[in-house]
């Protein structure tokens, strides 16, 4: 926060707040993350520029300390490569590994981002051959100029077969305001392949645009295009959380913050540049509820 309130991009900002959770064990992205079936590590991560709608992503990679900058670093190339090649939009495995230390990222050895209590879980999964924990990380921020941005990472959920990848506009969707049009930016968790069957990043951001009731707005995105969702069918268990922001051109800068789950709980912070420090809580939904969604009015 202390960078944005100096003119940081929202884009730097994301980048960085994601970095401090890939860092940290507690979370299941970057260093502590859940295990494949094969017992590594392999990593998703992906970011998206609002100002320019320029994205970037890794997927299934195992051995690059902070993912999440891998993904910025790939959303950041605009300029075409040598003989006209254009820059890569999403790399996977081995290749966006070798693409990270070509660009100067930090790597490690592939066993270095496991933790003992990785290992354990591990163990207790591969006895029960099933899992309960997502704790997917994701940030979303708007800078001074109202660019926004999104980003999210993820160690994945645990068991997961190798070389599962970051999708675009799965994980995080951003885009700046134009003209009448409100900014938005959108970071999603849960069940990858239920979010990206239902594309209810893409379809909580267009459905954004055209409302002015964020909490209500995407509590029926969730119910009709998640929860009832015919693409869904096959699945007992549903979950999926997100952040979103809107922001409308107006001159109070008022921006307006909203979170929803399907889970059980969700973590969440918030902070604002006039904020002394920032709002943190963990949502907690009822057992007679669906969902549990809320926000708000961040100046």
């Amino acid at each position: 926060m202390k960078n944005l309130r100096q003119g940081e991009s929202a884009m730097e900002a994301v980048a960085k707040a994601i970095v401090v959770l890939e860092d940290d064990p507690i979370t299941n992205a970057g260093y502590g993350s859940n295990l494949t079936i094969n017992c590594t590590v392999e990593c998703d991560a992906s970011m998206m520029d609002g100002k320019n709608g320029n994205f970037g992503a890794v997927g299934a990679v195992s051995g690059i300390k902070n993912p999440i900058l891998a993904a910025q670093k790939m959303a950041q190339q605009t300029e075409l490569l040598p003989l006209g090649r254009i820059p890569p939009m999403l790399l996977t495995g081995s290749g966006a590994k070798a693409w990270a230390e070509e660009q100067g990222l930090q790597t490690v050895d592939d066993g270095a981002l496991l933790t003992e209590e990785a290992l354990a879980t591990y163990g207790k999964h591969m006895q029960l051959l099933r899992s309960e924990v997502d704790d997917t990380v994701g940030a979303i921020a708007i800078d001074v100029h109202g660019n926004v941005a999104a980003g999210v990472s993820s160690g994945g959920i645990s068991l997961k077969f190798p070389v599962k990848a970051a999708m675009y506009g799965s994980g995080c969707w951003a885009q700046n305001g134009t003209g009448d049009q409100p900014a938005i930016a959108c970071s999603t968790s849960g069940t990858g392949e239920q979010i990206m069957r239902t594309r209810i990043t893409t379809h909580c951001a267009e459905q954004l645009l055209q409302h002015d009731d964020i909490p209500s707005t995407i509590s029926r995105v969730l119910r009709k295009d998640f929860l009832e969702s015919p693409y869904l069918r096959m699945y007992n268990d549903k979950s999926v959380g997100m952040i979103t922001l809107r922001a409308v051109k107006s001159a109070d800068g008022n921006v307006e913050f909203c979170y929803a789950h399907v889970t059980e709980s969700m973590g969440i912070g918030c902070m604002s540049g006039t904020s002394k420090k920032p709002k943190t809580l963990v949502s907690r939904k009822l057992a007679c509820e669906a969902m549990k969604s809320s926000g708000w009015l961040v100046q």
